[in-house]
């Protein structure tokens, strides 16, 4: 039996590159809740990992993730806001192979019509470089998966990015969010 403890990977306490999320809300079928306002952040450098030989089977590590919730506060019925922090993770040896290096991958917001379990989850992001270049994006989502979808559970909405893609009389049927990033330690 293993008994070395896994090293804890650990938030930054003290991080300071901010950014604030604006997201706004546009023609909704109803009321949204807030479900989800977080940023993943993934090890950026695998050769600080544990080698295969190390784990069981031979395996490769996993690339260790790490989601860092946000609070995302309601500014009018449809706008929201929040600020988040792109250096959320200490970059440490933590496996005694070199620094293992955390870069943000994605902030990411849930959305769902009163925040029930069984509700569509309308998600939308933005992706790192779309976070450093301060880079908006409007993601539509079909108005028909309100509040749910019939006989599946917490259906995962990622939305349509291109409204070009939607038949031009098919487009009132959507509704957008709307989110861009602001740096605030420049």
């Amino acid at each position: 039996m293993d008994t070395k403890q896994r090293r804890q990977y650990r938030e930054n306490p003290s991080p300071v590159q901010a950014y604030r999320l604006h997201m706004h809300v546009d023609s909704a079928p109803g009321p949204l809740e807030v479900t989800v306002s977080a940023t993943q952040h993934d090890v950026v450098t695998p050769e600080c990992l544990p080698p295969p030989n190390a784990n069981p089977g031979g395996h490769l590590s996993p690339i260790p993730t790490n989601d860092i919730p946000f609070r995302l506060e309601r500014v009018s019925e449809a706008e929201y806001t929040g600020v988040f922090y792109a250096d959320g993770m200490i970059d440490e040896d933590y496996h005694g192979r070199g620094i293992c290096r955390w870069e943000l991958i994605q902030v990411q917001v849930q959305l769902r019509a009163t925040g029930a379990e069984q509700e569509t989850r309308f998600i939308a992001s933005l992706d790192r470089e779309q976070v450093e270049q301060g880079e908006g994006k409007r993601t539509y989502f079909w108005k028909a998966r309100y509040p749910l979808v019939e006989d599946f559970d917490a259906f995962p909405d990622f939305g349509e990015s291109d409204i070009d893609a939607v038949p031009e009389r098919s487009r009132p049927e959507f509704f957008s969010v709307s989110m861009e990033t602001e740096e605030l330690t420049k």
